[in-house]
């Protein structure tokens, strides 16, 4: 039985349990053992010595299973969630079949705009409150490093939500 590891800010809800624990319902009813950010051994930890016990607990977690599908939309601002973006960077350097799920495929800049102030610059590009332009305009709707993160590991960024991922990989 292939595996599948769930990554994505959905750890942050208020019912993350319950939310997770229906996610890995769907995806056992379609045949896949399927880990969370909760599965792994974390006890009576506090601290930064807590925090280092989940990082190691997803990372072993990551490295069992065969397949990373991952929430990639926005997360407290225009971008995916940072924990998120490490755990597909460590699939795909770890040779793991990732997937991401959106469910706005714009382009970046356009979604950004959307979700955060910006102005126009002298360049021509519009630029944020903090100085920075805005991202990549080359038609990708995540970060590129991540989106081809997800292609070049054989995977899609699908358009949709989990079960949306789960009947492409059928």
């Amino acid at each position: 039985m292939k595996t599948i590891y769930l990554a994505g800010p959905e750890v942050f809800l208020p019912n993350a349990l319950e939310t997770l624990s229906k996610a890995k319902n769907l995806c056992e009813s379609y045949g896949y053992r399927t880990f969370t950010p909760f599965d792994g051994e974390v006890m009576d930890e506090e601290g930064l010595s807590k925090a280092k016990k989940i990082f190691q607990e997803n990372v072993k977690l990551i490295e069992q299973s065969d397949i990373v599908i991952a929430n990639c939309n926005p997360f407290r601002g225009a971008c995916i969630d940072d924990g998120t973006a490490f755990e597909i960077g460590y699939a795909y350097a770890k040779g793991k079949l990732v997937y991401g799920y959106v469910n706005d495929k714009r382009t970046l800049p356009e979604i950004v705009s959307s979700r955060i102030l910006t102005k126009q610059h002298v360049s021509g590009y519009a630029i944020d409150e903090d100085g920075y332009l805005l991202n990549e305009d080359f038609g990708n709707s995540i970060n590129l490093m991540l989106e081809f993160s997800i292609l070049n590991s054989g995977g899609s960024l699908v358009l949709g939500d989990l079960e949306s991922v789960l009947k492409q990989l059928r």
